[in-house]
Parts: C-alpha cells; structure tokens; sequence
C-alpha cells in the first residue's frame, strides 16, 4: 500500500500496473486565487455550514478535476489550520487512489509547507494527514485504507468533501461512507466535473444535485454550484 512516507513535501511516487504518478511539483502559486464566482460562492458556502454546524449538504460542478484539487485544497488546508488546537476531523472521498486521493494528498501537503507549516504536519497510516489537533482523512473506492489505528480517527467531524461523485458507486456509498458520517453537524459537499461525458445512469450526484435543487426552489438557499457556466459565459464576452 502505497503511503505518505515523510514529512517533507515530496511524496514517494506509487506506481499501479507500470503507470506512474509524475513527480513534477504541483502548481499552488494561486492558492488564494479563486477565478469564478462560483467556486467562491461554494467555499463560503461550505465554510458557513461548518462555522454555524449547520451540517448543510451542498454541491458543485467544476470544469475538471484540477479545479477540484485547487477548491478542495484551500478548504482543506484553511479547515486544518483553523482546528490546530481545537481539533478538527475532514475526509476526502474519491474514486481511485492514482487519480484522485494522491494527487490530492500531493497538493494539500505542498499548501501546507508553502503555508509555514512544513515540518508540523504528520503523515500518519498512509492516508491521514494530521497538524497538531487536526486531521485529513482520505479514502479511495478502489483502495480502501486498513482499519483505523489507535489514536486514529475513524469518522470526520468538520467536513466531508465526496470527489467525481459521478464514479462513486451508490451502494458503496451507502454501505462504507453514509454510517460514518452521520456525525451531527458534518457539511458534505459532492463534486462532479461537468465535462466528463455520462453513461445515461442516475449517479451518485446526479441525485444529490437534484435534491439541492428541489430544496432550493422551495425554500431559495443556494446549494449547488457552477462554475462551467460562468467560465462560459466569460468566453462568450
């Protein structure tokens, strides 16, 4: 199994089937730079719910997966920094560990040494990441993590982000996320590129966006999220 087996930003490149991840650094020059509207709109969104407990369930749909790297990892590393001496506990959920969990790992850790914090984060049993009092976990569909260890968290507390939701099996979901996030006053948040092309299935969320938007008609809270739609029409102009 492959791990976060220093505490320097560098992380031992795994390897899956003779494919490899590249080591080149990842490009965080614009951590705090959000581009659209839209992807601002969540993130105060997002921290909203977590500050208030509201335990909000929101979703987005982005232009591709870098983008959500680039969303997820600001939240991530603001959410770790905020909950040092309180205590904070977030998971990231994704389909594939080579495709989505390491190369956020990779970029989540990179924010934080570019952060000031290098040398104070900890890897810990290959998928956590901890900062004093806080903690990110991450768990892949196609490589799920050994049981906790001691000391170890099993449950988020803070924020549950669920990444290319549309490649989430439902019944997986149900089965190894949903019972362990129930905590009270847990956000969640689904991401889903709205390039990538569909099979005509109803995925994971497609149900959780249209859910969002059926409460947002009754009730007019905003709970999904575009930013395709504004890159568009900023090209269009």
């Amino acid at each position: 199994m492959t791990t976060l087996a220093t505490r320097s930003s560098t992380i031992a490149t795994p390897t899956d089937s003779g494919s490899s991840v590249s080591t080149s650094p990842i490009d965080i020059s614009n951590e705090f730079a959000l581009s659209f509207d839209g992807a601002e709109d969540f993130s105060r969104a997002v921290l909203d719910s977590v500050v208030s407990k509201r335990g909000e369930t929101l979703s987005i749909s982005v232009r591709s997966d870098a983008e959500t790297i680039d969303i997820s990892t600001r939240l991530e590393l603001l959410l770790m920094t905020v909950g040092m001496g309180a205590g904070s506990v977030s998971a990231r959920v994704g389909p594939s560990f080579m495709n989505h969990t390491y190369p956020a790992m990779r970029s989540l850790t990179q924010a934080l040494d570019k952060a000031g914090f290098s040398g104070m984060w900890t890897p810990v049993g290959g998928r956590n990441i901890r900062l004093m009092e806080s903690w990110q976990m991450f768990v892949s569909v196609d490589a799920p993590s050994a049981t906790s260890g001691s000391g170890q968290p099993n449950r988020p507390d803070t924020l549950l982000e669920v990444v290319s939701a549309d490649q989430i099996p439902t019944d997986w979901f149900r089965t190894r996320v949903a019972p362990r996030s129930s905590t009270k006053g847990l956000t969640t948040v689904y991401y889903n590129s709205s390039t990538r092309p569909t099979d005509g299935r109803d995925s994971l969320f497609d149900r959780v966006r249209r859910s969002n938007l059926t409460k947002e008609w009754r009730d007019g809270i905003r709970r999904h999220f575009e930013t395709a739609d504004i890159a568009e029409a900023v090209t269009a102009s």
